[in-house]
């Protein structure tokens, strides 16, 4: 190998731990995000853990009646980066409050590495990023919902949020 080869891989190294070390910081801010695997993330006890990348498609309910607060999110999209803050901070002040839910893909259903996030994206017709969804759930069945298309702040998102807990 030659010196100039040996300066290139030394450099691939220094800029791979570079990266690694700065998004294991954006991991522990942001966990669910361009780092993550794609898939049906929930928020559960204080931590977002992965429910399912393969199978069926995430649906509103399937953990109970309640207040489903869903999370349509691309890895690709720097608008969902921007929203990640605003997100992540109304989740935290919710939390005992709803079901919150990250339904992750790379781009769309078209660009996804899971069935069950992109069958998600699929059947609820998600074609703008970021969107969030809010679902009631009353004995099985969805009462109301409401679409929030874009990167909004999150005193959108709690307001939305406090017209489903009203109803």
């Amino acid at each position: 190998m030659s010196s100039n080869e040996n300066d290139i891989r030394d450099l691939i190294d220094r800029l791979l731990t570079e990266i690694a070390s700065k998004s294991s910081i954006d991991r522990k801010k942001f966990p669910v995000g361009p780092f993550s695997p794609n898939g049906i993330y929930y928020f559960d006890n204080g931590e977002w853990k992965l429910l399912r990348r393969d199978g069926l498609p995430f649906q509103p309910g399937e953990n109970g009646d309640g207040i489903y607060v869903v999370y349509f999110d691309n890895t690709q999209c720097s608008a969902c980066r921007r929203f990640d803050p605003e997100w992540y901070s109304f989740v935290e002040e919710y939390k005992d409050r709803g079901k919150f839910y990250i339904i992750l893909c790379d781009w769309f259903a078209r660009e996804c590495d899971s069935k069950a996030a992109s069958r998600t994206f699929f059947i609820n017709e998600v074609r703008a990023s970021p969107t969030t969804m809010i679902f009631l759930v009353k004995e099985g069945a969805i009462v109301k919902n409401e679409r929030i298309e874009g990167s909004v702040k999150k005193e959108e998102l709690a307001s939305k949020f406090k017209s489903f807990i009203s109803s």
